[in-house]
């Protein structure tokens, strides 16, 4: 009887372990997408100036961006991928010779950091009209240059297409536009499943739910392109 006891013992023990080490890696995985008000401060400690934060709700949503460089100034507009937020282009915000030159802004996608964290917004056109009111913010009187990496490359792409004439010039970075050649891993799927979804981290269901949905989002797109007639960079590694 006790060897039973012992074993069954030892079978829930790795069981529980089994769910548990998974969403542990995942706390930590999600909690490194997003840096510590700390860690803010420090990098621009020496810096010429520190990041504005702006709140706006449209549509229903929140949205949330931070800023460097006079408003007077021609518009940068960062847009991240999947999973991240506003903070993965600081060392851009906060280079002296770029908040010069230009107003830098660097914005959390729907669903991600304070733009609504874990509110999906699936619908690449629904993320574009949301940021529309930060090209609206424009002061400078000379359309904005966009810059969008991975799934933020369609999201640019998308405002181009809509808002024209806001918009000056695209910048590329290892973008997701292609719908021919967008790949939805197999983890995907039982990851949308409900006996799993539980398990996975807000910022991933996040992600997720744009993966799942973003080859019909880019098809939409595939008539518009010929619409964007303006310099666009595009940068890609093997």
């Amino acid at each position: 009887m006790l060897k039973i006891f012992k074993w069954r013992r030892t079978w829930i023990i790795s069981i529980l372990l089994l769910i548990i080490t998974p969403i542990v890696a995942f706390k930590i995985m999600e909690a490194g997408f997003e840096i510590t008000p700390q860690e803010m401060t420090d990098y621009f400690k020496e810096k010429p100036e520190q990041p504005s934060f702006t709140s706006y709700t449209t549509l229903g949503h929140q949205m949330f961006y931070a800023a460097t460089g006079s408003d007077t100034n021609q518009l940068v507009l960062f847009v991240h991928g999947a999973p991240g937020s506003w903070d993965a282009y600081m060392k851009y915000l906060g280079d002296s010779v770029l908040m010069h030159r230009a107003q830098l802004v660097s914005v959390d996608r729907p669903g991600y950091g304070k733009s609504g964290m874990g509110q999906s917004v699936t619908s690449i056109e629904a993320q574009a009209a949301m940021m529309k009111p930060i090209l609206d913010s424009n002061k400078s009187g000379k359309p904005a240059i966009l810059v969008g990496h991975s799934l933020g490359g369609p999201v640019i792409a998308r405002l181009a297409m809509d808002y024209p004439d806001q918009v000056g010039a695209l910048i590329f970075l290892a973008p997701a536009i292609d719908p021919d050649n967008e790949k939805i891993y197999a983890i995907s799927y039982p990851a949308n499943w409900k006996i799993f979804r539980w398990m996975v981290p807000t910022v991933w269901k996040v992600t997720n739910d744009e993966k799942l949905s973003h080859v019909e989002e880019l098809q939409k797109m595939v008539p518009l392109w010929p619409n964007i007639r303006i310099p666009c960079t595009y940068m890609y590694g093997k």
